[in-house]
């Protein structure tokens, strides 16, 4: 009998155990340390580093450079500090600068080589080969823009696919041919400063429209210089990639447009 109550007594024990056990289950869940991040800030920002300017920032995030320049407040030349805060989106409340050290995106005549910086390489030609400045395939140039040519010759390799994040076209060709400017404008930037571009030229054709050239040897142009149609600026490389190619990228109010739909058919 004493048995048997004991036996007794153990069941209830071990019913109220799993009781206390399903009820702790279906509380209120332990929140994992991972999850505890903290809250983001209103606006993304970036600090300035030496060799920034605000057409390559702007080129990175995606945006329009004018907007980025409104949002913090710059005039041009649109002139950077080493440690400012650049805000890349809504506006910021005051200047903020930690050092004297100025980078400017119009630095004027700074070249740089790809292999030897900052030697400049003089251009073998200045002018655009004979037909070269042609219409665009359209018919009209797009806002005021005039006079779109080819930047290099060579096969065509890669083609603009805004699904797959590829921004421009690659056109392979042979070490140290010539890269010319696809429309006139201004150089706004000439370096190594963005990651996967190799040495880069960055044109300003308007307000509106901005050129990029990928992956050159040498360049023969300084930033600030007004060029023209045609004109050679650079010579192709493979800087920052496996191969010889010019990777060309046009970007319209700050966004990436299929290059071929302004450049002349072939």
């Amino acid at each position: 009998m004493v048995n048997a109550d004991f036996r007794l007594i153990n069941a209830f024990a071990l019913i109220a155990g799993l009781a206390l056990i399903v009820a702790g289950c279906t509380g209120k869940p332990v929140v994992p340390v991972s999850d505890l991040t903290n809250a983001r800030t209103k606006h993304t920002a970036r600090i300035v580093r030496a060799g920034d300017s605000l057409y390559t920032i702007a080129w990175t995030a995606g945006l329009d450079y004018r907007d980025v320049a409104r949002w913090n407040k710059l005039q041009t030349p649109y002139t950077l500090q080493v440690g400012q805060k650049i805000y890349l989106g809504g506006e910021m409340a005051g200047p903020e600068t930690s050092t004297s050290e100025v980078v400017s995106g119009l630095k004027a005549k700074r070249s740089i080589s790809a292999s030897n910086p900052p030697a400049v390489v003089q251009a073998t030609s200045s002018k655009p080969s004979t037909g070269q400045t042609v219409t665009p395939a359209s018919g009209k140039a797009p806002d005021g823009v005039e006079g779109w040519v080819w930047p290099a010759g060579g096969d065509l390799i890669t083609r603009f696919n805004d699904a797959t994040g590829e921004n421009g076209i690659d056109i392979a060709g042979a070490d140290g041919s010539p890269i010319r400017a696809a429309a006139s404008g201004k150089v706004v930037y000439s370096g190594t400063g963005l990651r996967g571009y190799g040495l880069l030229l960055i044109i300003k054709h308007d307000e509106t429209f901005l050129s990029a050239y990928a992956h050159n040897r040498a360049v023969t142009v300084n930033e600030g210089d007004q060029i023209y149609s045609g004109q050679v600026i650079a010579e192709m490389g493979q800087s920052g990639t496996s191969s010889v190619r010019l990777h060309f990228e046009v970007r319209r109010n700050g966004q990436p447009i299929d290059p071929l739909t302004i450049l002349p058919g072939r």
